[in-house]
This record gives structure tokens, sequence and C-alpha cells, in this order.
């Protein structure tokens, strides 16, 4: 996968916890950690122009890796900011890293996906063009 000249595609958003996001010993439940960097990936693809919600094409994960770092620990009004951002790109595929934060910038999650282009009614995939998906300066529109 290049990671040699990205372009700064970094986007940050808050995300506010719910109530059920706990476990029973009241800690955020592992499985929430997913859904927080889904959301992530979402406003950061809509932020940089790469909205998918109407289009012919659909991203699909097909690898994660997820490394829990702190504890999140009750706080059923709580919120944690995803920070997004290019890492990777290849003709097929393209990888994003997040960090899902405390309010305090303290880093409580780091994750990495690499994600893939399908076709919405065929499920073929597709070649991954972010030049002309996303609002690179510089590059195509």
């Amino acid at each position: 996968m290049n990671t040699g000249t990205l372009p700064e595609l970094e986007h940050a958003c808050e995300v506010a916890l719910r109530p059920n996001d706990f476990d029973w010993a009241g800690h955020l439940n592992n499985s929430v950690y997913v859904q927080l960097l889904e959301s992530g990936r979402w406003e950061w693809g809509i932020a940089c122009g790469g909205d998918l919600r109407d289009g012919s094409l659909v991203a699909v994960v097909l690898q994660l890796q997820l490394d829990y770092l702190k504890a999140v620990d009750w706080d059923p009004l709580g919120r944690l900011v995803v920070r997004t951002s290019l890492a990777g790109r290849s003709a097929y595929s393209f990888s994003l890293a997040q960090d899902i934060e405390r309010t305090d910038g303290t880093v409580v999650a780091r994750g990495r996906v690499r994600l893939g282009l399908v076709d919405r009614e065929t499920k073929r995939i597709h070649r991954v063009d972010l030049d002309a998906l996303l609002n690179i300066p510089g590059q195509a529109a």
C-alpha cells in the first residue's frame, strides 16, 4: 500500500456516548469502539467530499486493527473524539488511521482500517480513485 505522498486529509468529530454503550463493569463496551470508528469514517468521508450515501459505490471494510489503550469509565452523557486521516492507498483499497480520544486529547484507542469500494448493485469491487472521489487539493476533482 502506497503511503509516500499522501495529502493531509484529517478530520475530527465528537460522538456522544449513550447509557447502553457501557457494560456491567462500568466501562465502555469493546464493541462500541468499532461503532465509533465507523461514525468517524462517515464524517471523514463527508468532510473530505466523498459522500457515498446516495452514490452507486459503497465502502466495505476489508481489514480492521484496533488497539485498546485506556478504559473509558461510565459517563452516560460523555463524549469522545474520533480523529481520522488517510494513511495509505492502492489501486483497489485505501487505509485510514483513526484515534479515539477523550475530549482532553487522551488517546483511548487506536485503529487502522483498510476499505474497498463495491458497486451497490453488482457487488463488484471497483478501483479506488481517491483524487476523483475526495476534495484533494491540487488533484482532479
